[in-house]
């Protein structure tokens, strides 16, 4: 697995510098506001996908745990428990979703950039639907299966795999493992969520850009 996931130094690191992020775009964002006298409500959606994203997982594990409590749900023949990776999976899904605080950090600091509240909205859910995934995997974090976990971890993978790793996979993929000083730092920057947020931005600003006016009627 990749060391920015395995890590606890790493994760929170990228967790503090993210929130970090968040304070920035808050703060100037809020003095732009002020300024031009504009609301800017709509740039905190990215924020909210994210923290969704990165707890809600979590959420519904708790959700199933009661419900398997309470005798609402059956649970499967090997049982439940609550395990550890409800409480530390939120911190992997919020550093690996962070495509969205970049998102929100971009809205804030710019939200007259072209077209920017639709390309917004593009790109949240062009980085939303494949977090889709980590909901299903609720089940997994209260299992009471001796390897319960690894199927989170494929996915972890999958989320997070450098896009050059997948185009030029052997020897290449090497620079990313754990012994590799600059591994964590390349595959946080090189992870498909955040292209897939900038492939959403270009559609969505695209389509704006393209979207016919509305005729002008003259009195």
């Amino acid at each position: 697995m990749m060391t920015i996931i395995s890590s606890d130094l790493y994760k929170y690191l990228a967790l503090a510098v993210l929130l970090l992020a968040v304070l920035f775009g808050y703060f100037k964002g809020r003095n732009a506001a002020s300024a031009s006298g504009r609301a800017l409500a709509w740039t905190r959606v990215p924020l909210i996908a994210w923290v969704i994203v990165s707890i809600g997982p979590s959420i519904l594990a708790i959700v199933i745990y009661l419900g398997y409590k309470l005798g609402l749900i059956q649970p499967g023949p090997v049982g439940y428990q609550f395990s550890v990776l409800v409480q530390a999976m939120p911190l992997d899904f919020a550093v690996i979703n962070w495509g969205f605080v970049a998102l929100y950090l971009v809205c804030r600091l710019w939200p007259n950039f072209g077209a920017a509240k639709p390309a917004m909205w593009f790109s949240v859910i062009a980085m939303s639907l494949p977090n889709t995934l980590l909901f299903a995997l609720a089940p997994e974090m209260i299992s009471n299966v001796k390897d319960a976990g690894q199927g989170i971890g494929v996915i972890e993978a999958m989320l997070i795999l450098p896009i050059v790793a997948m185009i030029l996979p052997g020897p290449i993929s090497g620079i990313f493992d754990a012994g590799f000083g600059v591994g964590p730092v390349i595959s946080t920057l090189m992870a498909p969520m955040p292209f897939l947020g900038l492939i959403g931005w270009l559609i969505g600003w695209a389509a704006a850009r393209v979207r016919p006016k509305a005729p002008v009627t003259r009195t």
